[in-house]
């Protein structure tokens, strides 16, 4: 009889479900062949080349899409909010069937930034966010709209193999081809 234990860090890599994770991630690609996927989700890190943020211009330090392209729902739960700053985007939407193969937990928080380096926190001085866009089947080049992760967590299912999370919406957008609207190019 088998005795009743956790898995240790090596058997999780190596159980059934992690090395099934390769399989999913090509029948999720399905969606974006059949043109059923319209969303595009990046994680975006930032950085502002002037003495402090928001001054000068915000760089580009990393940005990686979360591929295959994921399931994004409740873009209707995002509304046009009248505020005394103006009219701001509000509201949360959810990102799932997210690779558990291709992203891990700090990735998608932002500490595992691409070409830099794993840390703890983000780094003083980078910004770290969401940007969802649209594929390109309807204005090019197509509208930007940032987001943040709405909980502390991303939640893995192991059941259905993927990543799952909130995001929150957030009004600093960048213009379609990527600028800051808030780029001064000054020093």
């Amino acid at each position: 009889m088998a005795k009743i234990q956790p898995l240790s860090p090596g058997e999780a890599r190596n159980s059934f479900a992690a090395r099934f994770a390769k399989v999913g991630d090509r029948l999720r690609q399905l969606n974006t062949k059949f043109g059923i996927r319209p969303y595009r989700v990046f994680l975006v890190w930032t950085r502002w080349d002037g003495s402090e943020p928001g001054e000068g211009d915000e760089i580009i330090v990393a940005e990686c899409e979360i591929l295959p392209t994921p399931l994004v729902e409740n873009l209707d739960a995002v509304a046009l909010d009248p505020r005394t700053a103006g009219v701001l985007p509000m509201g949360m939407l959810r990102i799932s069937e997210v690779s558990v193969d291709r992203f891990t937990r700090d990735r998608l928080l932002g500490l595992d930034i691409p070409n830099t380096g794993h840390f703890d926190h983000i780094p003083p001085g980078m910004s770290f966010f969401y940007e969802v866009r649209e594929d390109g089947r309807g204005d090019c080049p197509a509208w930007r709209a940032k987001y943040r992760m709405a909980t502390a967590e991303p939640w893995r299912r192991a059941d259905q193999l993927m990543w799952t999370f909130p995001l929150e919406r957030v009004s600093e957008d960048r213009d379609r081809n990527g600028k800051s609207v808030y780029t001064t190019g000054q020093r």
